[in-house]
This record gives C-alpha cells, sequence and structure tokens, in this order.
C-alpha cells in the first residue's frame, strides 16, 4: 500500500505529504502515530524506533506524537464540555492535575482564538473551524514533538481554512522543538510547508524544499499536480 524509504522530519519544520485520493497520506501519517501497526521498517524519534502500535507505546512517547483528525466533530465527546476533553491530555499523558489542566487548556484555546465562553460548551455547539481549534489545543496539551493534521482543512470555508493555516504557521515558528506533518491534497497548503513529500499510488516520488518541488519538480507526478493546480487557478 504504502512504500517510502526513507522520509526526514526536523525539528522546528514542517513537512507537507501531498498526493491525490488513496496515495498513501493517510496511511503514513497512521503509521507514525501507531494507529496502524502492521507494517516493515522503523519510524525513529530522535533516533531511538518507536513501537508500532501505540498501546505498546510509553505514555512519553504517545504525548511525543501526537494526531489531529479531518473529522473534528467524530474525535470529541458530544456529551462532554471541550475544555474539560482538552484538558483530559495533561492529566492523562503529563500527569497534571486537573484543576491546573483546566487552566492550561483555556489558556491554551485561548491563544488559538477559542475564548472561555466557548470552551465551556459542548462540541455540538461549536462550528468546523472551531472545534479544529480545540482539537489543536487538545493535541498541543500532550506539549508533542511531532503534531501530524490529517487533512484539517478539508471541509472549511475559505476564511475558516485560512484562519487554521495561520494558526499552523505561527505554532511551528514559536515552538522551537515542534515539528508539523501536513496531510493534504491541496498545493495552495503545501507551499506554507518548509519541505514537501509526494505520494503517487503508494510510493514516495519525490522530496525536498518546498519551493523546489512546488517550482520546479523533477518527477512526471509532481509535474502533474502543479499543472492541474494551475489550471484550476486559472479557471477561477
Amino acid at each position: 500500500v504504502l512504500r517510502a524509504p526513507a522520509l526526514d522530519l526536523y525539528p522546528g519544520r514542517s513537512l507537507a505529504v501531498v498526493g491525490r485520493s488513496g496515495s498513501g497520506k493517510t496511511t503514513l501519517a497512521r503509521c507514525l502515530a501507531g494507529l496502524h501497526r502492521d507494517h516493515d521498517g522503523e519510524i525513529l524519534l530522535d533516533g531511538a524506533p518507536l513501537p508500532r502500535s501505540l498501546r505498546d507505546r510509553t505514555r512519553a512517547q504517545l504525548a511525543a506524537v501526537q494526531y489531529v483528525f479531518q473529522d473534528a466533530h467524530a474525535a470529541f465527546d458530544e456529551h462532554r464540555p471541550v475544555v474539560r476533553q482538552v484538558a483530559r491530555t495533561a492529566v492523562r499523558l503529563r500527569g497534571t492535575d486537573p484543576d491546573t489542566a483546566v487552566r492550561e487548556a483555556l489558556t491554551t484555546l485561548a491563544g488559538l482564538g477559542l475564548p472561555e465562553e466557548l470552551a465551556h460548551r459542548h462540541p455540538g455547539r461549536l462550528s468546523g473551524g472551531e472545534l479544529q481549534r480545540a482539537a489543536l489545543a487538545r493535541a498541543l496539551l500532550a506539549r508533542p514533538r511531532v503534531l501530524v493534521c490529517d487533512e484539517i482543512t478539508s471541509g472549511l470555508d475559505t476564511v475558516t481554512r485560512r484562519g487554521i493555516l495561520d494558526v499552523l504557521t505561527a505554532l511551528v515558528r514559536d515552538r522551537d522543538r515542534l515539528s508539523l506533518v501536513l496531510i493534504t491534497h491541496d498545493l495552495g497548503t503545501a507551499v506554507l510547508a518548509h519541505r514537501v513529500a509526494v505520494l503517487d499510488a503508494g510510493e514516495l516520488v519525490e522530496q525536498g524544499p518546498a519551493r523546489q518541488v512546488l517550482t520546479a519538480p523533477s518527477h512526471p507526478f509532481t509535474v502533474s499536480l502543479t499543472e492541474t493546480t494551475a489550471r484550476l487557478t486559472a479557471g477561477t
């Protein structure tokens, strides 16, 4: 399904993984997060191998790699206030006491543009963009080394999408040790990353600095992606 012989992620940098639907982008993301254990090879964090399954990862390893899903609504329990669910990450993965965790959650949510009044609501009373901000906050409370975002702007309107992307850009800029893996089919999103990796039918066909890959691609598939994007842009 997926063949990626070597792919590097650097501290304080972002990597966009691009390709058409079915190319293996989400499979790669799930392998990194320990959600897809049936694979060969190794995933190394600071040179140390991570167990394939999250069930075999230590609490520190779970905190180190956090995953934000495309469907934010499905990722939250409808029966509990959002702030409590965000705070739970700090309690479970860092051993923070519940009251301190709630205060930290409110501060993080506010920093991502979700004020306290909204944070105390149940998920069903928040918009898709607001829930994505809450999902990001929940992941950040683990203080991860790697943040994997899987098509989290898909289905959002243009203004909301732009806001989420601005948040991600700021996170990488302001947190020196945080690395971002951005799974996307949109080259307009990929251009925000430092590096780009291109998947085609499960093969890693090209990787390198974003500007180089997206403006002077070397692989025919990457060329076709950029040409398609250019035509769509011209058509609009």
